[in-house]
């Protein structure tokens, strides 16, 4: 596979795409990179390609440097770890394809009823904590079976209208959380060669550089340009996903 001068072309240009997107909007390196990627290799191998890649980007939008803002949606971490960890066990008893077609329709349902101008307002922090560690535990048991555990709760982050900034390091915190479960049992389960680890960290410069470049177009948007990007974005991940399942 290395050897072949177009495979690795493709895989760059994609991971190009997956950096300039997740630049703009916060999230979507493995959402547009891996359906590519995966065109001309076996999808296990697209994801581990893309695991440094994916690592670099959320870690560097997280902005450690700036502290941590809010521990608001600790609870939904949390809880994505755990259902992470039950997910990927669970993902050789239960039909990937069933799962993937309920992730999709539900993508499909929540950016829909968003596009209305649905939003979540003074909710009791409470009753929130219990809401998103729900969400959190789904969305991992889901992403453990498919790999697609953010768009549940990006969902309910859209619906409760976080500033653009603030957006974009939770949901990098959130997958960058996530990625370590996720990628680790692939990993640990030998999905995984030594080659495929050495390009994936080489993979790390392009998608550096078109995130730099998504960055600087994202700070041209304001806050309901952004929403309405972020939206389309999940439809078209939910029509995506309903049609690979087909």
């Amino acid at each position: 596979m290395y050897n072949d001068p177009t495979i690795i072309i493709i895989i760059i240009l994609a991971v190009l795409a997956g950096g300039l997107v997740k630049g703009t909007l916060g999230f979507g390196m493995p959402m547009v990179a891996l359906p590519i990627i995966a065109f001309i290799i076996p999808p296990t191998t697209a994801m581990i390609l893309l695991c440094a890649p994916i690592f670099l980007t959320n870690f560097l939008q997280i902005k450690f440097r700036q502290g941590v803002s809010s521990y608001r949606f600790l609870p939904m971490f949390l809880s994505l770890i755990i259902g992470l960890i039950i997910g990927a066990r669970l993902i050789l008893e239960i039909d990937v394809n069933t799962i993937t077609q309920i992730i999709a329709v539900s993508i499909i349902f929540a950016a829909l009823v968003n596009c209305f101008g649905i939003k979540i307002k003074n909710i009791n922090k409470n009753h929130e904590n219990t809401i998103t560690s729900l969400i959190g535990f789904g969305s991992g048991i889901l992403g453990g079976l498919s790999t697609f555990y953010g768009p549940p709760m990006l969902a309910y982050l859209v619906a409760i209208d976080l500033p653009k900034e603030k957006f974009v390091r939770t949901v990098s915190t959130m997958y960058f959380i996530g990625s370590f479960p996720l990628y680790g049992s692939l990993i640990y389960y030998g999905f995984a060669t030594k080659e495929d680890l050495i390009f994936s960290l080489i993979l790390i410069i392009p998608a550096f550089i078109a995130q730099q470049v998504g960055t600087k177009i994202r700070d041209k948007f304001n806050q309901k340009q952004f929403r309405i990007c972020i939206l389309i974005t999940l439809i078209i991940l939910g029509f995506s996903l309903l049609v690979k399942t087909l």
